[in-house]
């Protein structure tokens, strides 16, 4: 059978939709992969009429998306109305919020795809029926029915390495034309994760949301094993051949067992030997395990701090991890120092009291340096504890106002959300401490200002007058579209990826020495 699988998504990577279509190739079957989440260009008439040409042989057509990418998936499910196939979505977004999706696709998918997907081609291929397929939602006479779920799929070892075959694979570039996907084989810093699920349950987090979803249904974080990882990792080298470094999306890499690590330590090092990039909680990162990380060729972590408010953290965002932890776990870091370490913090939070704001700038302050900050924009993913709290209590008014169609990752901002006003000039100033940290500044403010910049009087000033706050966060986000676009610059000119976060030394090391 012929299946189209369209990702709404601005990711190429698409982890999920790529082990679909390999588990439905795998069992015989045709498929064509569509990225059709390029935001620069709108699903206009041209747009669907490419869609439309690639799809339009196949019986079944799959939408995944994020909620970020949920418009996007409407719009192009009503332009693959017509055709009169059968249309599924699928995804994070119709997984956690069904009850939005069903009026716009003959079958929701929630959950894992792959047992989903295969036993649905399978019937319709029968002519059986698919109303009672598990995973399954649908809506029936302005009711949305919802299936029992298939169990979780327990050993990951099992699933077929993903789909990048490059077959049938196109995507929608930045003139709106659909195009072969053969670019992306020149990848030098692909994604692999080597898990599913996660250990914690932050409001903030579908995973939080997924977790009681599942209650019943299987262990929720799951891990492949280090031999299985291992082997994926060579397939991705041999696919990939330009690669200089990975970057493993796992929730938590450090959640593994301190055999596990050792394994993947030896193993890693001695097959594949590439330095690599991953995630962390404060939690989870020991000494051991980052002796052993390192080792293996850990050369960046990303660790989740969301906020440097103890009251926060616990009591908003159901992140029971203390300010001790969150110190240890830096200084632990810090011993490694060629290891560079970036730091997430959650803004735009109106749960926050302006203490809790000068509280997380004050641990930011303590913590060990050199560091780099990056700041996400609370958004409200639909589904979750926190949006679901939101809308109890009229912070939010559902879906429309939640922000969760917005660019999280591009800097603080407030436009057409009222609820990210509150205490606009301490995020917004907290947004310019994003960038790299030293003893002497933090992101672009120097640290002997701090202190007269959050002082009672100067915040009192800058809030009352909302545009100091405005323009300051307009500044923050120039800069922060400045770095990007010299980092990517500089990605492709510099021999090592790794030198963007250190091209000041780069360019001492370059400089020839003179004795005098």
């Amino acid at each position: 059978m012929n299946i189209t699988l369209i990702s709404a998504d601005d990711e190429i990577w698409a982890s999920g939709m790529r082990s679909i279509s390999s588990t439905l190739r795998e069992a015989g079957h045709v498929t064509t992969m569509i990225f059709a989440g390029a935001a620069e260009v709108s699903v206009d008439s041209s747009v669907m009429a490419g869609i439309v040409s690639l799809a339009g042989d196949s019986e079944i057509i799959g939408i995944s998306s994020m909620s970020r990418g949920s418009s996007r998936a409407k719009a192009l499910l009503q332009g693959l109305r017509p055709l009169g196939k059968l249309l599924v979505w699928g995804g994070m977004h119709p997984t956690i919020y069904p009850e939005e999706c069903t009026a716009h696709a003959d079958l929701v998918c929630c959950g894992e795809g792959e047992g989903f997907m295969l036993d649905l081609v399978e019937r319709v291929a029968s002519g059986r029926g698919i109303t009672d397929i598990l995973n399954g939602a649908y809506l029936l006479n302005d009711r949305v029915v919802m299936n029992e779920l298939r169990p979780l799929i327990a050993d990951l070892d099992t699933l077929p390495f993903p789909d990048y075959a490059f077959q049938n694979e196109y995507r929608l570039d930045k003139t709106g034309h659909l195009t072969p996907h053969l670019e992306m084989k020149d990848a030098e810093r692909p994604l692999f994760s080597g898990s599913r699920g996660c250990n914690y349950n932050c409001t903030y987090c579908s995973n939080s949301q997924l977790k009681t979803l599942y209650k019943g249904h299987g262990r929720y974080a799951r891990k492949m094993s280090v031999t299985a990882a291992v082997t994926a990792l060579k397939n991705y080298c041999r696919i990939f051949p330009k690669v200089k470094t990975f970057y493993f999306t796992d929730e938590d890499f450090f959640a593994r067992h301190r055999d596990e690590m050792a394994e993947f330590a030896d193993r890693y090092g001695r097959e594949i030997g590439l330095p690599f990039m991953a995630m962390a909680s404060p939690r989870d990162v020991t000494e051991e395990k980052m002796a052993l990380a390192v080792k293996a060729g850990l050369w960046k972590i990303d660790v989740g701090l969301e906020s440097g408010s103890e009251r926060t953290r616990r009591e908003i965002f159901n992140r029971h991890i203390d300010d001790a932890t969150q110190i240890r776990a830096a200084l632990t870091i810090s011993k490694h120092k060629r290891v560079i370490v970036s730091y997430f913090l959650i803004l735009g939070n109106p749960y926050e009291e302006r203490q809790d704001l000068l509280e997380s700038i004050r641990f930011l302050r303590k913590m060990p340096t050199p560091f780099f900050l990056r700041a996400y924009n609370l958004v409200f993913i639909p589904g979750t504890k926190l949006f679901n709290r939101a809308c109890r209590d009229g912070t939010i008014h559902g879906l429309s106002d939640s922000a969760c169609e917005i660019d999280f990752l591009a800097g603080f901002r407030h436009e057409g959300f009222a609820w990210k006003r509150k205490n606009l000039y301490l995020n917004s100033l907290t947004s310019m401490m994003v960038g790299k940290s030293t003893v002497m500044r933090m992101g672009y403010l120097p640290r002997v200002l701090i202190p007269v910049l959050t002082g009672k009087r100067m915040i009192a000033f800058c809030e009352s007058h909302p545009r100091i706050g405005e323009s300051i966060m307009a500044l923050s986000n120039l800069g922060l579209r400045m770095r990007r676009a010299a980092a990517i610059l500089a990605g492709r000119l510099l021999p090592d990826y790794r030198i963007v976060y250190d091209l000041k030394g780069y360019w001492k090391r370059l400089m020839p020495s003179h004795t005098p």
